[in-house]
């Protein structure tokens, strides 16, 4: 399924700024190159000012007035998109892939002009927009038109079983509208199985609420809270909603506008997890890969929200590829407007500390950190954040101490996950020379997470830095080359293991391996220096510990390289880096 819907995006977006096309009139090639840079390199805010430039001068430009368009979108700035829209739809030679005559379609769902919206829909389905989107967002437009009993048939009938995995939440979505809550309820059970995105999850969660059976709800939100991610966030706050006895009021309805914003987010959601899974398996396979383009994704979530401007699932989303894009002032302000009341609040209020972080506005992020940690006590990922900064700026006394508040709230059985949580207070506790804790923080770690190569190689390398248990150092630090074996850093513990022992023929292999997968790593080209030292290639060694300071080390380490650069490791062999 996931192929295929890339396979339609890669359609809508042909014809975009990655394509070859005769260069533009003398007059806008300025505005036309410098739109094309901000594109590449994600700038969405610059892109859409200079490809609307260039198009005001060159308006019969069909590329130019595309990608003015498709900015402006993404950008959120519904009105010229919108009209542009207008004039690429009546273009034939446009090469918009459906786009355009989609958010003509969202736009006339909206103002509930459902004739047109289905004609609109049909024509960009047709043009190449995706089509689990498109079919939805007309079913929506039936049940606007003719009643959900119509757009219930309407999907059963759609041919195909590619996309079936989206269209189980509409169906209970419609179900649910009509109040027939046994096929509602097979169907969101069915949604979270087959999906199980965000959407699908509060939506079961909403519409269990909504039936008063405290028991159930109580155990559907304890088995989110279980788990990671947003299924994490879904799950405690909907159990917060039910200590606090807060109880919707009266039938709930989902409109189309609504239900199509659902689509389109359900769409941006698949597409942004399959770019970034292409990517990481581009990585691991060792491929070069330039900058990530969520630009689709982007628009696609703006477009939900032009449907349903209350959709804060889809505004997180936004901020957070807003976030990845640099654009930190734009992130800030789409994320402050998701509500306390949100699933999402707290992971948006983490959003907007790494924006004023980004922007070297340390005192803003944590003055952000705590404010959600004061309103919200559970909020443990705030925590986590609020540890990882001071840790980031040395503060590792307070860092530990936010961890220690962490660990001291948890249940005397707490899930695997927590592990994180002793390897992040451990780290901290190294720094300030508390080895005992940290090494019983790191051998809890192991104990929760058994197969968690992250915490085998931290207490493993640590053993091996310090000299200490090393047979069951090079134990646990194979067993995470085992678990992770393209992983720079846990090559890097094994070779650096060998290297404790004095066996460096061994440790050379292991740590060039881990040098080539992790060029970038002050730490890692140190031991590279450390170990071509030992085995006589001294010039190499220099070589590796000039390209230490040139990664911009930590001042601990620039400070000891410095030093090795110009006397080279003692004869003893017993200095650690």
């Amino acid at each position: 399924m996931r192929i295929r819907v890339l396979i339609s995006v890669a359609a809508m977006s042909a014809g975009l700024t990655a394509c070859v096309t005769p260069a533009p009139p003398d007059s806008v090639v300025g505005d036309y190159l410098s739109a094309r840079l901000a594109a590449k390199n994600n700038d969405v805010a610059a892109a859409a000012g200079a490809f609307s430039e260039a198009q005001q001068k060159a308006p019969g430009s069909p590329e130019i007035r595309r990608n003015a368009f498709y900015f402006r979108l993404a950008e959120g700035d519904y009105a010229e998109a919108l009209r542009l829209a207008e004039t690429l739809a009546k273009d034939e030679n446009a090469g918009n892939g459906g786009l355009a005559k989609a958010v003509l379609g969202a736009r006339a769902i909206k103002y509930a002009r459902y004739g047109e919206a289905k004609r609109y829909i049909a024509a960009a389905r047709e043009a190449g927009f995706p089509t689990p989107a498109a079919n939805i967002m007309e079913v929506w437009a039936v049940a606007g038109a003719q009643g959900e009993e119509a757009a219930l048939e309407k999907l059963r009938l759609i041919p195909g079983d590619e996309y079936r995995g989206f269209y189980p939440l509409h169906a209970a979505l419609l179900s649910e509208n009509m109040g027939h809550t046994d096929d509602a309820r097979s169907a969101y059970q069915l949604a979270v199985m087959a999906f199980s995105g965000s959407a699908e999850m509060a939506a079961y969660g909403a519409f269990l609420e909504q039936q008063g059976d405290d028991a159930a709800t109580r155990e559907y939100y304890e088995l989110l809270a279980s788990q990671d991610g947003y299924a994490h966030f879904a799950g405690l706050a909907g159990l917060e909603r039910l200590d606090q006895g807060r109880r919707p009021e009266g039938p709930r309805t989902i409109s189309p506008s609504r239900g199509a914003a659902i689509a389109l987010y359900s769409l941006a959601s698949g597409v942004l997890q399959d770019t970034y899974r292409r990517r990481e398996a581009a990585e691991e396979a060792g491929y070069r890969v330039g900058e990530a383009d969520y630009n689709i994704s982007l628009a696609m979530a703006r477009l939900a929200l032009y449907l349903d401007p209350g959709f804060d699932d889809a505004r997180r989303f936004a901020g957070s590829i807003l976030n990845l894009y640099g654009e930190h002032e734009e992130a800030i302000a789409a994320l402050a407007m998701v509500p306390r009341s949100s699933p999402y609040f707290e992971q948006a209020r983490i959003g907007i500390a790494g924006a004023y972080e980004a922007m070297d506005d340390t005192d803003a992020a944590i003055d952000t950190l705590l404010a959600t940690i004061r309103s919200r006590p559970n909020a443990v990922d705030a925590r986590l954040s609020l540890a990882g900064l001071f840790a980031s700026k040395e503060r590792h006394k307070e860092a530990a101490a936010v961890m220690d508040k962490v660990i001291a709230g948890l249940p005397e059985e707490p899930r695997s996950t927590a592990w994180r949580y002793y390897v992040t207070r451990a780290a901290s506790l190294i720094e300030i020379d508390e080895w005992p804790r940290a090494e019983a923080d790191l051998k809890r770690a192991v104990e929760l997470a058994p197969e968690e190569a992250t915490a085998l190689n931290y207490l493993g390398y640590s053993w091996a830095e310090r000299g200490e248990n090393l047979d069951e150092a090079f134990e646990l630090i194979e067993r995470a080359v085992a678990l992770q074996p393209s992983s720079g850093a846990i090559i890097d513990s094994l070779g650096w293991a060998h290297f404790q022992l004095g066996d460096y023929e061994q440790a050379v292999g292991h740590l060039e391996q881990a040098a080539s997968l992790e060029p970038s790593d002050p730490t890692i080209t140190d031991h590279l220096g450390d170990v071509y030292w030992r085995l006589g290639r001294r010039l190499e060694a220099r070589y590796q510990w000039r390209r230490v300071l040139e990664l911009e080390p930590d001042e601990d380490l620039e400070k000891i390289v410095g030093e090795k650069i110009i006397r080279g490791l003692p004869a003893s062999g017993e200095t650690k880096s």
